[in-house]
């Protein structure tokens, strides 16, 4: 089968591997699409896995069933979530499953930039999801963004009617933008130094967008009763945007930070203001078997819309084409790699 490595973000290479076999309790799917995250485009991040397949938005068709497997057969079209938790240990019993030693080590085998996975038994058994005829392979990808998003909000307090601020007006933060409404957010303001992103967040049901600059702050209040945000969720991760975040949140808010720095950078805090204003800061990351759930019923039934984000469906020997897109974060927005884009079970 095809897969494509990466060696370095200037090296992907598409290369041949043996289709993995599978065991007992394990599924062998042929994935029919796959996203990229802005995980796969943080250098520093991706550089310390290679050489591998990068890849952990799968979807596709099961093509082989283990023994012993249940609820699935040859040719279901299923989401495959990349990473499931023991669901016994202290931090399952909490539900930080992100925090679960086991949610680490129940990878895909390769990645899902490949023409075929082999699915762990224990992922099998908790997050592989049938995916519904009205939800296509392409935005069956962007379930576990959702899922991402929607763990994100648990995380925060939305009391009916506050004011959300979006800073980021990518794939996430566009998620998030829509599932700000969900929550009861009577405001919902997205921010973006990119007009054409800015106008997806319009259509989407955006409140208000505010190019990013020096008056964002001004123009927020002066829409806002002369106040910040009640929560603002930070999705670019550099300390810049974090510390905009903190500037943009009203008393008593919470900023939300979704996406870490490059190592070893420290964010500033002036502790008093923190202090005085009675911020919250917190963080979220990834996501869990029920975040997933919730995720599938949102884009089954329109409430969280996922096609308009799909700007781009690349095959496997484009992977370095789609990395590069995201990087310059212009016009576009999700890319979708097809490893089979002339059929099905080829």
């Amino acid at each position: 089968m095809r897969v494509s490595k990466y060696y370095r973000h200037d090296d992907i290479r598409v290369e041949e591997m043996p289709v993995p076999k599978i065991g007992p309790g394990e599924l062998l799917v042929q994935v029919k699409a796959c996203g990229l995250c802005g995980s796969d485009a943080m250098t520093w991040y991706a550089d310390e896995k290679a050489p591998t397949v990068l890849g952990h938005e799968p979807t596709g068709l099961v093509a082989e069933v283990g023994e012993g497997v249940k609820g699935f057969a040859i040719g279901d079209r299923v989401f495959v979530h990349h990473h499931v938790g023991c669901l016994v240990c202290h931090y399952c019993l909490r539900g930080d499953y992100a925090m679960c030693p086991t949610f680490h080590q129940t990878n895909v085998d390769p990645g899902g930039l490949a023409e075929y996975i082999r699915v762990p038994a224990l992922n099998v058994e908790r997050d592989v999801l049938l995916l519904p005829g009205e939800v296509s392979f392409e935005e069956g990808t962007l379930i576990e963004p959702v899922a991402c998003g929607v763990r994100g909000m648990r995380r925060v307090r939305v009391e009916p009617g506050d004011t959300v601020l979006v800073l980021g007006a990518g794939v996430s933060g566009l998620i998030f933008a829509q599932l700000a409404r969900l929550w009861g957010a009577g405001l919902v303001v997205v921010v973006d130094f990119v007009e054409y992103r800015l106008g997806v967040a319009k259509r989407l049901g955006a409140d208000l967008t505010i190019e990013a600059g020096e008056e964002t702050l001004n123009r927020l209040e002066a829409f806002n009763e002369g106040r910040g945000a009640d929560l603002v969720i930070v999705t670019p991760g550099t300390i810049q945007a974090m510390e905009e975040g903190i500037r943009l949140v009203g008393k008593g808010g919470t900023v939300l930070l979704y996406a870490p720095s490059y190592p070893g950078e420290r964010l500033p805090l002036d502790t008093n203001d923190i202090f005085w204003r009675e911020l919250t800061l917190t963080t979220t990351y990834s996501c869990g078997h029920k975040d997933t759930r919730t995720a599938l019923e949102f884009i089954r039934r329109g409430r969280v819309q996922v096609e308009p984000l799909i700007t781009h469906r690349l095959g496997l020997d484009q992977v370095a084409e789609g990395l590069r897109l995201m990087a310059e974060a212009q016009e576009s927005l999700k890319i979708v790699i097809v490893p089979f884009p002339q059929g099905y079970f080829t």
